[in-house]
């Protein structure tokens, strides 16, 4: 990719560095802060007690199991829900800001004076999001092998790395999802309110339908269960994990870049 081409990766990425700038910061401070307090953790049992002492299936919801040990402890403070709440929020963020957001505001109509195609406009925008979420996994990830290392927190960098991977690509999925939206309904409103709510929705039922047997079944339809029900912080991920969270997420963007180019540009 070269010249004209590079420039419509290039463009969107300039627009939100500063935005991926302060997103990585705080993705940082997060996991150095939590991870900052295991030694201290570590040395005390009363926390890791009184959660042993919860009924065992709002332990296994919050992701609490074993909270004592270092995958318990990254489990229960980041990996259950922090961490990939983050990572999708940003990804919807960011699809949204360079998608709907410009067009909501005029700002594409000046890209499509020139002579480019609409759909590698679109499709420009949707890789440039991409980036600077990959950016924000691999500054998560340098901060939280960094962290384990300084406090001497042991735990199986492949599985960490799996469980990044994940969260990487549950943002990715629901990223791939506001893709779709803005390219049929160019609405930062719609943009936002679907995403978020798939994404809110997915996360209450992985999280607390497991607490109803008559909910139970209906929690593995959330794409927050294909990602963690497996356990990756103690369990090797099975390759259908990673095959039904990108899959999907690559159909939904193509759908919304070719859905793009079928329709009118709305003005401002």
């Amino acid at each position: 990719m070269s010249g004209p081409s590079a420039e419509l990766v290039l463009a969107p990425l300039r627009s939100i560095r500063r935005a991926t700038i302060i997103w990585g910061v705080a993705l940082a401070v997060l996991v150095a802060a939590t991870v900052s307090v295991w030694p201290a953790f570590k040395s005390g049992s009363g926390v890791s007690q009184a959660i042993d002492q919860l009924p065992q299936g709002v332990v296994q919801a919050f992701g609490l199991e074993g909270f004592g040990t270092p995958a318990g402890f990254l489990r229960g403070n980041l990996y259950a829900f922090f961490i990939p709440l983050l990572l999708v929020g940003v990804a919807i963020y960011f699809v949204s800001s360079l998608t709907a957001g410009e067009e909501d505001a005029g700002r594409l109509e000046l890209v499509f004076a020139q002579p480019v195609p609409r759909r590698a406009v679109f499709a420009g925008r949707a890789v440039a999001a991409l980036a600077c979420l990959a950016v924000l996994v691999v500054v998560t990830a340098l901060v939280q092998w960094g962290a384990d290392a300084h406090v001497h927190l042991s735990i199986n960098g492949g599985r960490l790395g799996a469980t990044l991977a994940l969260s990487a690509l549950l943002a990715l999925f629901h990223g791939g999802l506001a893709v779709a939206v803005a390219g049929f309904r160019p609405r930062t409103s719609v943009v936002l309110g679907i995403a978020f709510v798939v994404a809110i929705t997915g996360m209450v039922a992985a999280l607390l339908f497991p607490l109803s047997a008559a909910l139970k079944p209906f929690a593995h339809l959330s794409p927050w269960d294909w990602a963690f029900a497996g356990d990756p912080l103690v369990n090797a991920t099975a390759p259908w994990r990673y095959l039904v969270l990108a899959l999907p997420a690559v159909a939904m963007a193509l759908f919304g870049i070719w859905a793009f180019g079928r329709r009118d540009i709305r003005a401002a």
